[in-house]
């Protein structure tokens, strides 16, 4: 499984070249799309692999939240690519199961939000696009917002 899993894990950097060659895209955006497509490729496994209920409604949630960035961002879910460093934990995410992929899903989380939140501050602040950084900037709240409700998951499992 874990092949399948390396297999389908399109490369940070085959990823770029791939959004480059499409459409000049802000290099600032790219860190921003490339976490969003990992909290989706996550989530959109624990939409079917969680056995918390609670959990399974956040993955809903954080994948119709990242397709919103994204699209504000002037991108596709999944243009980015998950950065190969990310592709190891998603491969043990595929392997997991019950309450230990809970936790292991709640635990990513938790380290993909406060990554984004701190990308999206950078964003807010000097990014080139307006309407990517009028994302960013509701971003934080939002992120902060996610963070509070990971933390109450993750006391709850």
């Amino acid at each position: 499984m874990a092949g399948a899993a390396a297999a389908s894990v399109l490369p940070f950097s085959t990823a770029v070249m791939a959004q480059t060659a499409a459409a000049p895209m802000d290099k600032a955006k790219l860190p921003i799309l490339a976490g969003g497509d990992f909290a989706t490729a996550t989530s959109q496994l624990a939409q079917t692999k969680a056995s918390n209920a609670a959990v399974r409604e956040f993955a809903k949630m954080e994948i119709a939240e990242q397709a919103a960035v994204a699209q504000a961002f002037g991108a596709q879910p999944g243009s980015a690519g998950i950065p190969a460093d990310k592709a190891a934990m998603l491969e043990q995410l595929q392997a997991a199961s019950g309450a230990a992929f809970d936790m292991m899903y709640i635990d990513g989380q938790i380290a993909g939000h406060r990554e984004l939140r701190a990308l999206h501050r950078a964003y807010a602040r000097s990014g080139q696009d307006p309407m990517a950084r009028g994302a960013s900037m509701v971003g934080v709240t939002g992120i902060d917002s996610h963070l509070f409700i990971l933390e109450n998951l993750k006391r709850q499992i």
